[in-house]
């Protein structure tokens, strides 16, 4: 949490809440209510998405445990490495080597922009004149809500600096921000489609839940048939032997459920610590393979080798949805630039932690892409772990070893998505006193009671079924990753972004936030219209650029949507193996 610093010299009354100050004005809550909201907040925060998310990647949420720039970028690149990131060498399957490069550096820049643009609007609705705003519009509801009004409006503070750079209000989470955009700027004309940006997170995040059991039943399979080829006509072991791919989702339930049901964050830390080292250890060895390991598989064809080159463009949003699946990270950027210790120089000057993290990022899935086709050409799966030799310990061990650490995370990940979806869920099941559904403001008995604790594990349950539902459905894991990331990163790190920086600078008359330092009021009149110049060339060159984004992802959402249903559905019908290679 950031503390708020009085900008003035007359101190101002606050109320601490969780370690962070809060400007007390005129019609705030008494001290009873107070000590009611934090109790319940303290509740809330002990399951919150937010907090989760930041526990997957290891990340400090006390104040006393910032992290400096490197760690944020160490950060940055370790949320990459996933179901997405093991994908690369397939998503180049579908581009070819030279494009496979290019398009990924090209993602990347888009993917880099956007998420410079998501940090900038964050840091500036929680500093300048956006302070006064929304902790103006916070006392209002407070003061309507409990019939208070003294009058005594001339006791107010004095307004914060508008122009102001330092973080005063409490950090904003992803669908926080761009609700609060969407609210507050463009005067309020797109506030309808500020729950958009939750509800793709949601289906999202399910997706990857939906991936990651789909990697966890195909190394088992895997391993499986490889240690019951030999066994007896008349043994258990040799009824395993080639049992179809749709059977292990619902093996592997044995072991995902009780994963999937953890709720409490000091439990699913250990495992978010497990599964990191694991992953690590598994890339690593991963890309020894590649690079050294003797497979002992056939080398590639003359006809394969032609195919390295490039590929025809119908698959190239294929490519597309595999490779914002791994080069996004929207998710946990701003949990990340919570626990920094410079807050501002995770998109800004002198470091540009963001920019440095999203080249580390570019280069590790180009390396990985480029030589994991090299190696296996058209014989690359849905994660390069399972082109990984048979017969040889080691490459067990590896497999064995992501395949653990995919599924520690499985719980971290589907409580994100839990707690969202119980947030509507929990508004339809609880009444407050006056009949309205708000689920925020009941008691701490209603909130802790057996009902809602036997709803919330039941929602729980069905989503983690869910999960394996479609895992036994599609159980290919190549499709899937593309689908998550052209629909669902699509529309969380491209489209919805894009969204945001054109309201935010729908208004030219706006001039504030990004372009803060243009227009604080100390420009000469004689510039003034130079600035005014400017700033409509800046304008035009960025909705320009807004657009040609929207169309490329509008383009990669809709052909991998496409393309991808169509190989799900023709694969539904067999046994889940993948097509011959052309």
């Amino acid at each position: 949490m950031v503390e708020v610093q009085s900008q003035t010299a007359s101190p101002k009354p606050v109320v601490v809440i969780r370690g962070t100050e809060v400007p007390m004005v005129v019609g705030s809550p008494t001290a009873s209510e107070m000590r009611r909201r934090r109790r319940r907040h303290s509740r809330l925060m002990s399951n919150a998405s937010s907090v989760v998310s930041a526990a997957a990647a290891g990340i400090p949420d006390s104040e006393k445990h910032k992290i400096s720039n490197n760690e944020a970028l160490m950060h940055m690149v370790k949320a990459t490495i996933g179901g997405g990131f093991l994908a690369m060498p397939e998503a180049f399957h579908n581009i070819g080597m030279v494009m496979g490069v290019v398009g990924t550096a090209i993602l990347g820049i888009s993917v880099l922009n956007m998420m410079s643009c998501i940090v900038k609007c964050s840091q500036t609705l929680r500093s300048g004149k956006y302070v006064d705003i929304i902790l103006a519009e916070q006392d209002g509801n407070n003061a309507v809500a409990k019939g208070e009004n003294d009058g005594n409006d001339d006791k107010k503070p004095p307004p914060i600096n508008q122009y102001s750079k330092e973080l005063l209000l409490p950090p904003m989470d992803y669908p926080d921000t761009v609700a609060t955009v969407f609210k507050y700027r463009a005067r309020g004309r797109f506030a309808w489609l500020s729950s958009f940006a939750s509800t793709s997170l949601v289906v999202t995040y399910y997706g990857v839940n939906i991936i990651y059991v789909c990697i966890v039943a195909n190394t088992c399979k895997q391993l499986v048939d490889q240690y019951t080829a030999n066994a007896d006509k008349d043994s258990w072991s040799y009824l395993m032997n080639g049992l179809s791919i749709r059977w292990y989702p619902i093996i592997t339930a044995v072991l995902i459920v009780p994963v999937g049901m953890v709720r409490l964050i000091k439990y699913l830390v250990p495992f978010s610590i497990a599964a990191n080292a694991c992953l690590l250890a598994g890339t690593a060895a991963v890309f020894y393979f590649i690079l050294y390991g003797d497979d002992g598989q056939n080398p590639l064809a003359p006809e394969e080798k032609a195919k390295l080159v490039v590929w025809p463009a119908t698959q190239w949003s294929l490519f597309a949805g595999s490779a914002l699946c791994s080069l996004e990270g929207v998710g946990m950027l701003l949990h990340i630039e919570n626990a920094m210790s410079k807050p501002l120089e995770l998109a800004g000057p002198p470091s540009y932690t963001l920019h440095r993290s999203i080249i580390v990022i570019i280069t590790m899935n180009s390396v990985l892409g480029l030589f994991g086709y090299m190696r296996y050409g058209d014989r690359c799966l849905g994660s390069i772990s399972l082109n990984l030799p048979e017969n040889n310990r080691l490459s067990e061990v590896i497999k064995i070893m992501i395949a653990l650490g995919i599924l520690l995370t499985y719980g971290l990940q589907l409580t994100v998505t839990a707690d969202l979806a119980w947030q509507g869920l929990c508004k339809r099941l609880i009444k407050s006193k006056d009949g309205v559904s708000n689920c925020g403001d009941v008691s701490e008995d209603d909130e802790s009671s057996p009902r809602l604790t036997a709803y919330y594990y039941c929602m729980r349950l069905i989503l983690i079924f869910g999960t394996i539902f479609v895992a036994v459905i599609v159980p290919d894991i190549g499709p899937l990753v593309s689908l998550v990331g052209s629909v669902g990163f699509s529309l969380l790190g491209l489209i919805i972004p894009v969204a945001m920086e054109t309201v935010w600078f729908w208004y030219d008359e706006d001039g504030d936030g990004q372009e803060q330092d243009c227009c604080d009021g100390t420009t000469p009149k004689t510039n003034h219209e130079s600035w005014v110049r400017g700033n409509m060339c800046r304008r035009i060159v960025r909705h320009v650029k807004n657009a040609i984004l929207l169309l490329f992802a509008t383009l990669a959402l809709v052909g991998g949507a496409f393309y991808n249903i169509r190989d799900i559905i023709a694969r539904a019908s067999g046994d889940g193996t993948p097509p011959p290679a052309i």
